[in-house]
C-alpha cells in the first residue's frame, strides 16, 4: 500500500469521525444534522396511535372537535341530549344505593343471558328517543357498567327473598317488569370470597329497608 492510500484512509477515517460527531451533537439537539426537528418519543407514539383510530375520529381531532360532532357532520346520529328523568324508578333506584354490590341479569328472548356487577351507587340520566319514550341510563363513573332502561315500558318493580334452587340460599331480588315481562333483574352479589349467600356487610339490611318501604310490588302505571 503506497502513501498516497494511507493518507487518504486516515483522511476518509477522520471525515468519519467528524460526521459522527456532528451527527450525535445534532441528535441531541433533536434535529436530523441539516436543521429539520426530528418529532419527539412522545410525537412518534401519537402518530403510532392515530393510525389505528378511525378516519373520522382522526379528522374530528384535527379540528379540534369531538368524535360525535364529526358523525353529526356528516349526517350521522347527534349524542342524545341528557334530561332529568320523570319517573318513580329513579327515586326507587336513588333508595337502593346503599346496597353496595349487585348483579345485573337481562334475558335476551333470542336466546342469552348477560350478567355483570356493579355497586348500586350508580349515576342516572335520562334521554328522550324519538318514538320510543324517554330511557333512563345507570352507569358507574367509569362508563364499564352502563344500563339503559325504557321509563315507558316500567310498569312495576318487585321484590323479593327466594331460596336458590341450587343451594338453598336466599337470594334478594329486586325485578323491574314491563308489558312484555320481566326486562331487568338485580341481585345482591354474594361475597365471592365466602360463598353463596354469604353477603357484605350491611347489603341485606339495606334491601330489606328498601322492600320495606316500596312493598312486595309497587307499580308505576
Amino acid at each position: 500500500m503506497g502513501a498516497s492510500e494511507v493518507q487518504a484512509r486516515e483522511a476518509g477515517s477522520k471525515t468519519m469521525r467528524t460526521l459522527c460527531v456532528l451527527l450525535l451533537l445534532a441528535a441531541l439537539r433533536g434535529t436530523d444534522g441539516f436543521g429539520t426537528r426530528l418529532p419527539t418519543f412522545q410525537q412518534k407514539i401519537t402518530r403510532s396511535q392515530s393510525c389505528f383510530e378511525p378516519s373520522t375520529a382522526r379528522g374530528a381531532r384535527a379540528f379540534g372537535s369531538p368524535f360525535h360532532r364529526s358523525l353529526r357532520a356528516q349526517g350521522g346520529p347527534a349524542a342524545p341530549t341528557p334530561i332529568k328523568p320523570d319517573h318513580g324508578l329513579v327515586e326507587l333506584l336513588e333508595d337502593c344505593k346503599g346496597w353496595g354490590l349487585a348483579r345485573f341479569i337481562s334475558v335476551n328472548p333470542a336466546g342469552s343471558v348477560l350478567e355483570t356487577s356493579a355497586r348500586m351507587d350508580l349515576s342516572m340520566n335520562g334521554f328522550n328517543v324519538p318514538g320510543k319514550g324517554q330511557y333512563l341510563t345507570i352507569a358507574t363513573e367509569d362508563k364499564l357498567f352502563e344500563c339503559h332502561i325504557n321509563l315507558a315500558k316500567v310498569e312495576s318493580v318487585a321484590f323479593s327473598q327466594d331460596a336458590a334452587k341450587v343451594g338453598g340460599h336466599t337470594l334478594h331480588v329486586m325485578r323491574i317488569k314491563g308489558p312484555d315481562g320481566l326486562m331487568l333483574s338485580i341481585m345482591l352479589q354474594y361475597d365471592v370470597t365466602r360463598g353463596p349467600g354469604e353477603y357484605f356487610e350491611g347489603s341485606v339490611e339495606a334491601f330489606e329497608r328498601t322492600m320495606s318501604k316500596y312493598g312486595p310490588e309497587t307499580s308505576f302505571a
